[in-house]
């Protein structure tokens, strides 16, 4: 019964002091549009892309979405737009206070939204005063993320290419030293083929026999098989060590051209489905909350006034 008392009586009082509260509302109307107005508060635009990854290695049980995320959010894309864009001077940010970096990365942070879709893309919003910087700041993140990832690869690929031209180099020196015996034995035995030059001496030296040929060209004919069979156990043996050798190298040229291909490649690490575009509809402030949101926090502080000032009396 109290409460329907006190609810009759702000019923009262509010009807007694319309006019009180019309006059309250009506410059809370004009003071909330007037501070709300691109004077007072600079109306922001916002700027969006979405992207797909592509030509990123996973790593762990991370997704390529994952990585591309953190790639985006990285600290180096952050400080090179803050240095291409000049967002000290944007944001308005004292740099050289306590905390003035603490409070850019703020700013930036709240400006800048990377997140992750339902559909494994990843949305790139940036808001800003001037909605052809927030369309730019989009396209050089873009841009960043590729020089970053390509960074990222090519320093794994250089370790890769050492690797594999220290092998290179090692199994060039294996073969070349062969190669050098193998052409002493040719220069100074005349050896070619061992197995080809084995038995055509032999059937050589059995038709001499046959033949009646001159002592001095048996000798000599023998002379030449003897060679053989002192240093054709060990030219058979390098030439086959060669052939090892060459396939072996063969293969690590290959790989080797391979890496360095992967280090010079110019991939690209982002499919652009959404561009970014020059906004011409703000999206802060919204006017209509603020002043909507003025209006009634004055009518109900005013409410409150007059009830304290009539139980008062």
């Amino acid at each position: 019964m109290a409460s329907d008392q006190n609810f009759d009586r702000f019923i009262e009082l509010i009807s007694s002091k319309w006019k009180l509260f019309a006059m309250v509302g009506i410059i809370a109307v004009f003071v909330s549009g007037v501070l709300s107005g691109p004077t007072f508060i600079k109306p922001r635009y916002v700027s969006s892309a979405t992207v797909y990854p592509v030509n990123l290695n996973s790593y762990s049980i991370e997704t390529r979405t994952d990585q591309l995320l953190q790639l985006l959010r990285s600290n180096s894309i952050r400080d090179s737009l803050i240095v291409k864009f000049d967002l000290v001077n944007a944001y308005d940010v004292d740099t050289t206070v306590n905390a003035g970096y603490f409070a850019l990365y703020n700013e930036f942070a709240e400006r800048v939204d990377i997140t992750k879709t339902l559909y494994e893309s990843v949305d790139i919003d940036v808001t800003d005063e001037d909605p052809v910087r927030a369309r730019n700041m989009v396209n050089e993140m873009l841009v960043q993320v590729n020089l970053l990832a390509r960074r990222l690869q090519r320093e794994k690929s250089s370790e890769v290419l050492n690797i594999a031209k220290r092998a290179l180099e090692h199994a060039s020196y294996k073969l070349d030293s062969v190669e050098s015996r193998l052409d002493i034995l040719r220069n100074t035995a005349g050896m070619l083929a061992y197995e080809t030059q084995a038995k055509e001496l032999t059937k050589g030296y059995v038709r001499m026999l046959n033949t009646g040929s001159s002592q001095a060209q048996r000798d000599k004919l023998l002379s030449m098989i003897k060679d053989l069979e002192s240093k054709g156990g060990e030219f058979r043996r390098l030439t086959e060590l060669s052939d090892m050798f060459r396939i072996n190298y063969d293969l690590l040229l290959t790989q080797h051209e391979e890496v360095v291909n992967d280090m010079t490649k110019e991939l690209t690490y982002t499919n652009v489905i959404v561009y970014p575009e020059v906004s011409d509809r703000k999206v802060y402030p919204v006017r209509w909350l603020i002043v909507f949101l003025a209006t009634a926090s004055a009518l109900f502080l005013c409410f409150l006034m007059v009830v304290w000032r009539d139980r008062k009396s």
